[in-house]
């Protein structure tokens, strides 16, 4: 089980890795405070420095959620559900019923 401060590094690791060659050049950062444990390892928020200082949500990437497993690579969370659905999802390990494929 990893702890915040492992999880928190391993987001941003990964998002340095991601961004480096970026040519906007944002410099990422792992907001610790919003990010929380779930039952499966750790879901990450993180900004650009450049968006926590204008106040514009818009600098950056679109998706700013990061889920780093106690086990495995930090991945981005699927952009086809709100922050409580997949919350929800992490949660429970059950797709919301609007999520889930017809049958």
């Amino acid at each position: 089980m990893l702890s915040k401060d492992e999880a928190l590094a391993a987001a941003k690791s990964f998002l340095d890795g991601t961004y480096a060659n970026d040519p906007k050049g944002w410099v990422m950062v792992v907001v610790a405070e919003r990010s929380y444990r779930y039952r499966d390892g750790w879901i990450a928020y993180f900004n650009t420095q450049e968006g926590i200082d204008s106040g514009n949500h818009w600098v950056g990437p679109i998706s700013k959620i990061l889920i780093v497993p106690d086990e495995g690579s930090p991945y981005f969370s699927p952009t086809h559900a709100t922050s409580e659905q997949f919350r929800e999802f992490c949660e429970t390990g059950i797709w919301p019923v609007a999520l889930r494929m017809p049958r």
